[in-house]
C-alpha cells in the first residue's frame, strides 16, 4: 500500500480548493469555541451594516422576539448561533452584527458576567416588540 504524502496539483477541484483556502481570511485569535459566538472584536464593522437595510433589521428583530427557538428555548435567549439559524443563508453573515445591535440597544438582559456577554443566551428585557424595535432603530441610526 502506498501512502499519499503530496497533493496531486493536477486535479482541478484540488486546485480550486487550494486557491479558496489561500485567499480565506485567517481565523481571529479570539474566535469563540464551539458555541459559534463572536466576541465584539470579531463582529462586523459598522460600515458593514449598510448591507442590511433598516427595514430588514427591524423585521429580523421582530422575528427573533417571537421565535420559539429564542423565547421558549432552554435556556431562553438570543445568541449569534440562534440568530444565524433563523436567517436565510445569504443573511447569516449578519448574525454577529445583529447580536451586537441588540446588545448595544440594551434590549437584552445583562449577562451574569462580562466574560459571558457573547457566550450565553440572553433573553429580551421586554416582550414589547415595538419597544425592542424602537431601541434597535435608535442605536442603529446612531452607528451610521
Amino acid at each position: 500500500m502506498i501512502a499519499m504524502t503530496t497533493i496531486d496539483r493536477c486535479d482541478p477541484l484540488i486546485n480550486a480548493l487550494m486557491r479558496a483556502l489561500q485567499s480565506a481570511p485567517a481565523m481571529p485569535a479570539d474566535f469563540a469555541d464551539n458555541t459559534g459566538l463572536l466576541s465584539p472584536s470579531t463582529a462586523p464593522l459598522p460600515s458593514e451594516s449598510s448591507a442590511l437595510p433598516m427595514e430588514r433589521l427591524e423585521a429580523i428583530v421582530a422575528q427573533l422576539a417571537r421565535a420559539p427557538t429564542i423565547v421558549a428555548a432552554t435556556p431562553p435567549g438570543v445568541t449569534r448561533g440562534r440568530i444565524s439559524a433563523l436567517l436565510p443563508p445569504e443573511e447569516r453573515r449578519h448574525a454577529a452584527l445583529i447580536m451586537e445591535r441588540l446588545d448595544t440597544a440594551g434590549v437584552l438582559v445583562e449577562p451574569r458576567s462580562e466574560a459571558l456577554r457573547w457566550r450565553e443566551p440572553r433573553p429580551f428585557r421586554s416582550e414589547d416588540i415595538d419597544w425592542i424595535i424602537a431601541q434597535v432603530r435608535s442605536t442603529h441610526m446612531e452607528a451610521l
